[in-house]
């Protein structure tokens, strides 16, 4: 029953990542300047593609955290899709990536 969760759980954190991966292979990849206004204002157009991202964000280090507790072979996935999602995204979408985080950054911390 208890690895069944914790598969279930390492599941329910590739298809998140999937996702993210999935939406900013869809999006257009014009990437703003590096000027707070301009990072907000793309963010407040490109709104929806935000929303997988903050889920993995806020979901999936608990999911993780929740999953590697049980013992199995659902540990090597965890890591391999942690693994390879890292990889994708800095090679892929870094530029978009890295400008989506700074802005749900100053979300977070600015409300």
């Amino acid at each position: 029953m208890r690895e069944q969760l914790c598969m279930r759980l390492t599941c329910g954190v590739v298809v998140l990542q999937g996702a993210v991966l999935l939406t900013l292979w869809v999006t257009p990849t014009w990437t703003p300047p590096r000027i707070k206004l301009i990072e907000l204002l793309w963010a407040w157009m490109h709104q929806p593609t935000f929303y997988p991202l903050a889920v993995l964000v806020a979901a999936g280090p608990v999911m993780t955290i929740a999953a590697w507790v049980g013992r199995g072979r659902h540990r090597l996935w965890l890591v391999v899709s942690w693994l390879v999602f890292a990889v994708i995204i800095v090679r892929s979408f870094g530029d978009r990536a890295e400008a989506m985080m700074r802005v749900l950054w100053w979300v977070i911390t600015e409300s």
